[in-house]
């Protein structure tokens, strides 16, 4: 199992270079020809007021450029519907920088919030992904989750039209 990241709880101060992360990220994936994010269809103030409730964490390098982030929230029901009684950790907007691709960085900030999620008391972690992107159907798969149902893209998203809803059991 990946050591856990050296993942710090993000302010508000944050929201720039997480929106501006994502934004890279979302346009790398248009360019590509994958259906996933839309560059500026999460902005700053969005995610300045998700920092201020505690629900992102970023990982930052010896200089100061974020290099990866992510978001973990306790109740999810835009994407999980009915099936959020459930308690679970969710996992929002993991991001690595592209220029740290390749040393493992997404199954460490997995780690890191199956641990944060079971710090918290809660053994269950779930995360979606769009349905055609089978990349990360695969990859998720074999960070342990397991695939339950395809659902619609909530409304004021518009990178696909469905996504993967994934479960992993923090205790097996």
């Amino acid at each position: 199992m990946p050591e856990s990241a050296p993942m710090i709880v993000a302010s508000p101060d944050d929201a720039e270079d997480i929106a501006h992360l994502r934004n890279r990220l979302a346009q790398w994936m248009v360019d590509n020809g994958i259906g996933q994010w839309v560059p500026g269809e999460y902005p700053s103030a969005v995610v300045a007021e998700e920092a201020a409730r505690g629900e992102w964490f970023v990982w930052r390098d010896d200089l100061g450029a974020l290099i990866a982030a992510v978001r973990v929230i306790w109740r999810d029901p835009e994407f999980w519907g009915a099936d959020d009684d459930t308690e679970a950790g969710y996992i929002h907007g993991l991001m690595v920088a592209p220029e740290q691709r390749g040393r493992d960085l997404g199954g460490r900030i997995i780690q890191f919030c199956a641990d944060y999620t079971l710090a918290n008391g809660i053994t269950v972690q779930r995360l979606d992904t769009a349905a055609d992107n089978q990349v990360l159907r695969k990859y998720y798969a074999a960070q342990g989750f397991t695939e339950l149902r395809e659902t619609p893209l909530p409304p004021q998203f518009h990178g696909t039209t469905h996504v993967v809803l994934m479960e992993k059991s923090l205790t097996d």
